[in-house]
């Protein structure tokens, strides 16, 4: 506290009130967190400009202030300059920093030159120069690691949006067709290598180029929206949808055999044709699923689940069939006329 008095003791008193009474006010949700935080963090700079001056000017000399002032002062500046890069902008943080140095370093030269005459010791003028140039390389630095921080976390944001933009599907948020074929081929090497099943499911919304022609390109990706939250609430974990283009989707299901493909697909059929879209009419899909063969690459999995889905639509549609037509899944509604 420095010298003595009730002054060093009547303001140590008060900036403790003072702290009591805002984390109360934090308990109690009276204020914010980020308004308590600022209030806080001005209370420290008031406490520590007022000490400052006070063990300046209470003392006889720079000369006996000095001890107090490194310890005390400098210290708890150091702690501020730090503590405003967590609390503020870079900008405003460095303006900050910028600003409690200046007040400092004028409450010291005053102090310096109101001994004049008899003029400071030049131990003391060495002493100022020496500790200010730290204060200041501290305040770059804090500054610039700040800087790097910032920029660091800009670069990884852009490359999280790169990668989700390179990944999936910008309309739907699915994955797109890349990140399928890629998800499909590491699959396609773990059922060979450990002899899991694996099984697509293609399907195509039928008749969907009358949505868009009656109702409008945007009711149509409405409807595309609608339909990839009603099959995600379909499928189980483990399992990975897509969008392969246009109104074609494709679901990956892992350690999946053909009947259990069937039945995910039936599943997936009688969920979208029961949903009611709330601009467009009701739609259906056509489905072909396909489950992995020993030597079968990802094209030609996906060949055998196209020809399976192109068998469904010349069956009448609305329905999910098997490339070589041993298992399919009856039509439990009529299908749509083409409007």
């Amino acid at each position: 506290m420095g010298p003595e008095g009730l002054v060093a003791n009547l303001a140590f008193s008060l900036f403790v009130l003072f702290y009591l009474a805002c984390v109360l006010a934090i308990w109690s949700r009276v204020v914010s967190i980020r308004l308590a935080e600022r209030v806080m963090f001005l209370g420290v700079v008031l406490f520590a400009l007022v000490h400052h001056s006070y063990v300046l000017y209470a003392n006889g000399s720079l000369a006996d202030s000095r001890t107090i002032i490194t310890e005390v002062t400098y210290t708890t500046l150091t702690v501020l300059y730090v503590v405003a890069y967590l609390i503020f902008d870079n900008r405003t943080a460095l303006r900050i920093s910028l600003t409690l140095f200046g007040l400092e370093l004028f409450a010291v030269l005053a102090k310096a030159l109101s001994e004049v005459p008899a003029g400071p010791n030049p131990a003391e003028i060495l002493w100022l120069l020496r500790m200010h140039a730290f204060m200041g390389a501290v305040i770059a630095l804090i500054y610039a690691s700040s800087y790097l921080k910032v920029q660091l976390f800009k670069q990884r944001e852009m490359a999280e949006v790169m990668h989700r933009l390179a990944h999936t599907d910008p309309l739907t948020g699915v994955a797109n067709r890349r990140e399928l074929y890629s998800e499909l081929r590491k699959e396609t090497d773990e059922s060979e290598r450990y002899e899991r099943p694996l099984s697509i499911i293609f399907f195509d919304l039928d008749y969907f180029k009358g949505v868009n022609d009656a109702y409008g390109h945007d009711c149509g990706d409405n409807v595309l929206c609608e339909v990839v939250r009603r099959v995600e609430s379909v499928l189980r974990a483990t399992d990975r949808l897509g969008r392969w283009g246009g109104e074609e989707f494709v679901v990956l299901a892992p350690e999946t055999d053909l009947r259990e493909a069937s039945r995910l697909a039936e599943r997936l059929r009688v969920e979208i044709a029961n949903h009611r879209h709330r601009s467009a009419p009701t739609v259906t899909a056509s489905l072909g699923f396909a489950q992995y063969e020993a030597g079968d690459s990802p094209e030609t999995l996906i060949k055998r689940a196209d020809q399976a889905l192109y068998k469904a639509k010349i069956l009448g549609r609305n329905r999910a069939e098997h490339a070589d037509g041993r298992i399919g899944g009856p039509i439990l509604t009529p299908p749509r006329t083409r409007t």
